[in-house]
């Protein structure tokens, strides 16, 4: 075919099942965009910022199993990079387009023009380079290939504006079918590690199941859910895995580690014997600093992890077993095998061990849950909202109060992708563009943001766009004018007084009301109820501003945190 380089681009995307493309204009991607206002099947979603479209993008692709795409100019080339670390590090297939000036005029100091891809090397699987238009169909190709293939992660292409408008004849205008969703491979284990894993297991007594975001991204639930009641195994998930398997199945612990794990889950991970981490890279907000559980010093304890990266597996632990593969193919395969043996194991946990340890947590929060203080409890505000988030809903969070609470203490009913967090590299600003993300991966749901004021402020500007596109997106912003987890880290940790954490008094629903997006405020338990029902009643995108405390003076589920707060009377949650 005949076409220009922008047209090709435009072309490549749509043959890799791209719908939606995230970004704003400059300059020098006109001659894309000139290709764009007559191109259907692929719609552009207009941001306020570079940032929240590469947010927007690693949210989307989570929801969707879909690699998502963002765009942006030469003048903002830097300011995706916060979105393209998150999904690199949380290995969530991500492409991002930057147009530049003409290639070397940089060199001449052209306006905007400076070396793309040795800003972009460092957080990206690769930054690619396209000089002319005849090559954008192979390098295309390729940015799908490398964003997906093994660990999946983000991938940069720089596209110099000149080659937006070249014309060239080309042959080659084809996508590769298996790399328009992820995952796609699914290889197996080693057949000899399976068969040494399946002996740890059921030789294990105290065994315990950890479920990463691999786990999740792999659909391996099932097949986990399978294992565990087969050998009788406790199913604990990290903050980026929760969801795996239901956290009201009987073998559910719910989460566990440094980040919304709870002293009644991570209980079982010190006693454990054995941990079969599934698709957990075993970080150390998943371990609380390796810690749980224990890297050294316990001599009984034996790690089997299975990841599709052979890097990650046996990287922080000393495993007895790594097995390189896909988490659903290879768990699945080890519950086929010990169906076919008949093998018993020989752990002593019974579903009532599970069912007594949720049971005390649930009882350790009552009070919280029923208390009438204001500011209004945290534990609440996150257990009257669950029962009014709608059957077709996706929850998304990020480092705050609102998040550790959230994921703690919402527990999820069903299994699957139902709470989106960006606690892998753990920047603020999320929220608010990540919830356009989601709406556009799922139109028919309702995605509910839970924040922090201080990351609110970050980009606060993308409420427009929830209002321009009348997303149904209910926003709940935790105010407590602070950067309380900064605040926090300092009381419960440095043992310190705050500095460089308090800011002054904003009215969020002011600004919400300025950015056309209907807003209500909670001050007191009396209220929650109501501000709930009637921002739920119809579609379209709602602020509530729920006035909070920091965490320095209502400790959250954090282990590290909860020695000083206990050793000072402060109110703690563990």
């Amino acid at each position: 075919m005949k076409a220009t380089g922008g047209r090709l681009i435009l072309e490549m995307l749509k043959l890799h099942g791209v719908r939606h493309v995230f970004g704003l204009p400059g300059e020098t991607t006109l001659g894309l965009y000139r290709e764009w206002v007559n191109f259907s099947g692929i719609e552009h979603i207009l941001t306020h910022d570079e940032r929240s479209a590469a947010y927007m993008a690693e949210a989307y692709a989570k929801a969707t199993g879909r690699v998502g795409v963002s765009e942006a100019p030469s003048p903002g080339v830097s300011h995706p990079l916060p979105g393209v670390l998150e999904s690199n590090v949380g290995s969530v297939p991500t492409i991002c387009f930057t147009s530049d000036v003409p290639y070397n005029n940089d060199k001449r100091n052209m306006l905007s023009g400076v070396d793309q891809n040795e800003i972009f090397k460092g957080a990206v699987k690769e930054s690619i380079l396209i000089t002319k238009a005849a090559d954008i169909p192979h390098l295309v190709r390729r940015a799908f290939r490398v964003a997906l293939s093994d660990r999946p992660g983000a991938v940069h292409v720089r596209v110099p504006m000149d080659v937006y408008t070249q014309e060239v004849e080309v042959h080659d205008v084809y996508a590769d079918p298996a790399m328009a969703e992820w995952p796609q491979d699914r290889p197996l284990a080693d057949s000899g590690r399976i068969d040494e894993a399946i002996r740890l297991l059921l030789s294990a007594e105290r065994p315990v199941i950890v479920c990463g975001q691999g786990a999740m991204v792999s659909g391996a639930g099932e097949a986990v859910r399978e294992l565990a009641e087969l050998l009788s195994i406790p199913v604990g998930c990290t903050m980026t895995g929760k969801g795996t398997i239901a956290e009201t199945h009987p073998l559910s612990i719910r989460l566990i580690g440094a980040r919304g794990g709870t002293s009644f889950a991570n209980r079982f991970l010190e006693e454990a014997d054995l941990v079969f981490f599934v698709g957990s890279n075993t970080d150390s907000a998943g371990t609380d600093a390796w810690k749980l559980p224990p890297r050294c010093g316990k001599e009984n304890l034996k790690i089997i992890q299975l990841d599709i990266s052979r890097v990650e597996a046996g990287n922080n632990y000393h495993s007895l077993v790594n097995l390189v593969g896909d988490a659903r193919a290879t768990v699945a395969e080890i519950v086929a095998r010990l169906r076919t043996s008949g093998a018993k194991g020989r752990s002593t946990y019974t579903a009532s061990d599970v069912a007594a340890a949720m049971g005390e947590l649930e009882r350790s929060i009552a009070p919280c849950a029923a208390s009438d203080e204001a500011p209004v409890h945290p534990i609440r505000f996150v257990r009257e909202l669950a029962g009014f988030i709608p059957e077709k809903s996706m929850v998304v969070t990020e480092p705050s109060m609102a998040s550790i609470f959230s994921a703690a203490y919402m527990v999820q009913k069903n299994p699957g992708r139902w709470f989106l967090s960006n606690y892998s590299m753990g920047a603020l600003g999320y929220v608010v563009p990540a919830v356009v993300g989601a709406a556009f991966a799922r139109p028919d749901h309702t995605i509910v943001g839970v924040g922090g004021d201080g990351s609110f402020l970050f980009n606060c500007g993308e409420m427009e766009t929830w209002a321009r596109y009348n997303l149904d997106v209910k926003y709940v912003v935790f105010n407590n004018n602070v950067f309380g987890w900064i605040r926090g880290e300092i009381e419960h940790v440095y043992n310190s007084s705050p500095f460089a954490t308090n800011f002054g008094y904003v009215d969020y629903c002011k600004i919400a009301e300025g950015m056309g997006v209907k807003s209500f405020r909670i001050e007191e338990p009396s209220q929650i109820a109501g501000v709930l029902s009637e921002a739920f009643a119809k579609r379209g995108p709602v602020l509530i501003e729920l006035r909070a405390k920091s965490q320095d003076v209502e400790c959250p589920p954090v282990p590290r945190w909860i020695p000083n707060a206990r050793n000072k009377g402060i109110p703690f949650h563990y």
